[in-house]
């Protein structure tokens, strides 16, 4: 028995709200939310005790048993790398830096301000994702593999 994608599917569309995932056919959602998953998965590969690379997309799983006391912690950790994938087009858009150079006045509703507040929302993802994976590797990590 393995791990679903769907788990870490379900993680994902917890925490995100977007107006887009309900409109798209679920072949395609399923497709774009599953490569979040796969760039979120090989970030976290070098900390995670399991071998989160080798899913099976015929499946939809990973071909690996995690016990239920760490699938939660993993899969929430995936999920918030997932939030930064799906966050990542919003500031590279090339729309919005149009708009910015070209606002004259900086106001709280300006485009500038927009990308400015994604920016930030990007930026705390990110920043959120690497603290939980770090936690990990303190709770998780072996120790002896270091030469003091």
């Amino acid at each position: 028995m393995g791990v679903s994608y769907n788990i870490f599917t379900s993680y994902f569309l917890d925490k995100v709200e977007e107006y887009k995932f309900i409109k798209l056919p679920e072949e395609n959602r399923t497709q774009t939310v599953d490569g979040y998953m796969k760039r979120a998965c090989s970030q976290f590969k070098r900390i995670c005790k399991y071998d989160i690379t080798n899913g099976d997309d015929n499946v939809r799983e990973f071909p690996i048993n995690i016990p239920a006391e760490d699938i939660d912690e993993i899969a929430d950790i995936i999920s918030e790398g997932m939030l930064v994938q799906w966050m990542k087009p919003y500031v590279y858009k090339q729309e919005n830096y149009e708009n910015m150079l070209n606002t004259t006045d900086y106001s709280g509703y300006s485009p500038a301000e927009l990308l400015n507040r994604i920016t930030g929302a990007y930026k705390m993802c990110k920043k959120d994702f690497s603290n939980m994976m770090k936690e990990y590797s303190y709770n998780h990590g072996d120790l002896s593999d270091l030469h003091i």
